[in-house]
């Protein structure tokens, strides 16, 4: 018996002393196969990742110019679909139609208002320094006025950055043709788009792979319900602004007001910052006619969304789609400079097809009736 374990001993010491002269022949073999392949994939993966990040980075006004298309073809769609279903007929003869009545509503707009809407927009480049000049001077004949500038730190530097200020207004208004040439761009891909939506919905579900396409279909009929009803509010307020802009600038007898008034509807687009970069205009051309009407000017502005925020959207339809201001103002200030301006009128439909996705990707969790108290301590 002892001779037996003797041997077991060094049986098992044998075997050790080969395993560890195994390990160290690997060793000195260099790494496994599969590791190499392992640290390939890795690096190849990280590679591409950074390679696609720099082609987004590159390509980012090119890419909000293509979800401004996503935009119009959304809103073709929805119209082909409410004439399809309302008049029974095919969808492409639907398509073909509601393309027809939008060319002959644009095609009447510009011939009975075309010519007078561009000399009344010249006429606004020409009008707007002068305004600001008569602002400079009014300001200066009032107490507060002389008190204001004997108080700066040049008696210049007042004119100065008015002068630059209706500069720089001007300058904004002769960018309209770039903003025209990047809007017919836009309206080239709404039209491809709405035109064979299937054909590229097939496309996708060809590329992604089956297991994930469900989710994926599911994030799109999300995103795509959520920018239909934001678009739909937003049509709604850039009329009633509009409208109200006006008929109150006309009222008050400001020159440009059907000009003016189209301004404020089309920047009533852009949340937060559209509303104010509208009335900017007519507040120069007001005050610069004297500070009563500068004052009433104001009021027709704040009145407008006033009656728009309270009135008018709510009475529309209880579904329209309400973002978050703070969040909505946070991807304005950062897309505003990586984008531009582009990137800040684009934010708001941006964030609505972003939450339209989380509500799928994360469905919300039933909250209990009760309520905490502010102060309460838990």
């Amino acid at each position: 018996m002892p001779r037996n374990r003797m041997r077991a001993r060094l049986n098992k010491s044998d075997r050790r002393l080969l395993r560890f002269a195994s390990r160290l022949a690997k060793r000195e073999r260099g790494p496994r196969p599969d590791f190499k392949q392992r640290a390939i994939y890795v690096v190849t993966l990280i590679a591409t990742y950074l390679i696609a990040m720099a082609a987004v980075w590159e390509a980012r006004v090119i890419l909000l110019v293509l979800f401004a298309g996503c935009l119009g073809a959304l809103v073709l769609t929805t119209l082909t679909s409410l004439l399809q279903s309302w008049m029974r007929i095919s969808r492409m003869l639907a398509f073909a139609a509601v393309l027809a009545a939008l060319g002959l509503a644009v095609g009447i707009g510009v011939w009975l208002r075309g010519p007078a809407l561009a000399q009344q927009l010249g006429q606004l480049q020409v009008d707007l320094p002068d305004a600001a000049r008569r602002l400079y001077l009014s300001v200066g004949k009032s107490n507060w006025g002389q008190w204001i500038i004997s108080n700066a730190p040049d008696d210049g530097q007042w004119s100065n950055w008015l002068s630059y200020a209706a500069s720089g207004i001007r300058g904004a208004m002769s960018m309209i043709m770039t903003t025209l040439a990047c809007l017919l761009l836009v309206v080239m891909a709404s039209i491809y788009l709405a035109a064979e939506p299937e054909f590229y919905l097939r496309g996708m579900q060809r590329i992604l792979p089956p297991s994930i396409w469900p989710k994926v279909e599911a994030c799109l009929r999300g995103a795509i319900h959520t920018l239909r009803f934001w678009l739909l509010s937003r049509l709604i307020s850039m009329v009633a602004i509009g409208l109200i802009v006006f008929v109150g600038l006309w009222l008050l007898g400001i020159p440009l007001a059907g000009t003016l008034g189209t301004i404020a509807a089309l920047l009533t687009f852009i949340p937060n910052v559209g509303p104010i970069a509208s009335a900017l205009p007519a507040m120069l051309i007001a005050f610069g006619i004297s500070p009563m009407k500068g004052f009433l000017t104001v009021g027709v502005f704040c009145l407008a969304h006033f009656i728009e925020g309270n009135l008018v959207t709510p009475l529309a339809d209880r579904r329209i789609v309400k973002l978050p201001p703070f969040l909505t103002l946070s991807l304005q200030l950062l897309l505003a400079p990586l984008t531009g301006v582009l990137g800040v009128a684009l934010a708001a439909p941006i964030l609505a097809a972003t939450l339209g996705v989380v509500r799928v990707l994360i469905p919300a969790k039933t909250v209990p009736s009760s309520r905490i108290e502010i102060g309460q301590t838990i």
